[in-house]
């Protein structure tokens, strides 16, 4: 959050010893050098094979032996696969689908998205070719029973761990996270999203005429197991970018203000807001200072609440997402 300077005498005269403040302008210079540039990059390379990998392994070795599928590009390379019975590799529907995807990205986006699109796509096919190739046997195969749903279940964990991983270094996975990135910038978030809801629809519906059954509930099986699949992928998505993106708010009532935040910007480096707060059953006035931190400063802040003021009183609360310096996340 914006860094916002506590106003008191005290604090003029030993602003020297505060940590400087952090701009915009200190973080895209950081970024631009070689060695901010290199630290992307490694980053940004391996959050993509681990990406790549966990679809890769979701598609072949768990979704298509336990006769169901998911939304979107991986979906129809998987229905395709199962309908020519092995002879069109799932690696080649691919490839072959979200390749003008990654150009038309390439120039209706930017470029870095582009780029970390295609290599996030490209290693998806390399590695389902080496499974398809190499390790074609290396498949868990439920039984027919209710069991059926831990496929589901271990798909969606993967998947919605790539995608989030995907996301965090500024690309994408493919396939319909392309199409979404590129006509956000035309239409609303509300008509992209039920874009993608008519096309994941149609995709999962399609498998009733590729894994047919003998009855009602096992012809219905495969899309429940997507619709399932769906929901984990969702809410494993979910979970890891807050992860990555989640806080802890504290708020403190304290009589010693100066003294507090002065503690908490030099120690934590985090920006501190003071505000007027009046109990109502006494009246007296004291002061509110609010701080976001991440998780790993909690206890370096109490103690400091211990050390500087005893009788403070805090109220932390979790921070599901924190947008700004700080906290910076870049856009696509």
């Amino acid at each position: 959050m914006e860094e916002k300077e506590i106003v008191a005498p005290e604090i003029g005269a030993v602003e020297e010893s505060l940590p400087p403040k952090i701009t915009k302008a200190d973080l895209d210079a950081v970024k631009t050098t070689k060695k901010g540039k290199m630290t992307f990059w490694i980053r940004a390379v391996v959050y993509t094979l681990i990406s790549s990998l966990l679809i890769a392994f979701a598609a072949h070795s768990l979704i298509t032996p336990n006769n169901f599928t998911i939304g979107g590009v991986s979906g129809i390379a998987i229905l395709v696969n199962v309908a020519s019975k092995g002879k069109i590799p799932q690696s080649l529907v691919l490839f072959s689908i979200n390749l003008p995807l990654v150009i038309l990205a390439f120039f209706f986006v930017k470029k870095r998205f582009a780029v970390l699109s295609a290599m996030n796509i490209g290693l998806q096919s390399l590695w389902l070719l080496l499974l398809e190739q190499l390790l074609d046997d290396f498949k868990v195969e439920f039984g027919t029973g209710g069991e059926k749903i831990f496929a589901a279940i271990g798909a969606g964990l993967c998947i919605g761990t790539a995608i989030a991983l995907a996301f965090k270094v500024g690309g994408s996975t493919g396939g319909a996270d392309i199409v979404a990135v590129i006509i956000q910038r035309k239409v609303g978030a509300n008509s992209i999203a039920w874009m993608l809801f008519g096309i994941n629809v149609t995709v999962i519906s399609a498998s009733i005429f590729v894994f047919k059954g003998d009855t009602l509930a096992v012809t219905l099986l495969p899309i429940m197991m997507s619709a399932f699949e769906a929901y984990i992928e969702s809410k494993t998505n979910e979970s890891v970018t807050n992860g990555f993106q989640s806080a802890r708010e504290f708020r403190i009532i304290t009589d010693k203000p100066d003294e507090m935040a002065k503690a908490l910007m030099k120690e934590l480096s985090r920006g501190v807001t003071a505000i007027p707060a009046t109990g109502m059953y006494t009246r007296i006035t004291h002061t509110m200072l609010l701080c976001v931190v991440n998780r790993r400063q909690v206890v370096t802040l109490k103690r400091i609440m211990k050390q500087v003021d005893p009788d403070s009183f805090a109220v932390m609360s979790n921070v599901s997402q924190v947008l700004g310096l700080g906290f910076y996340i870049d856009e696509i």
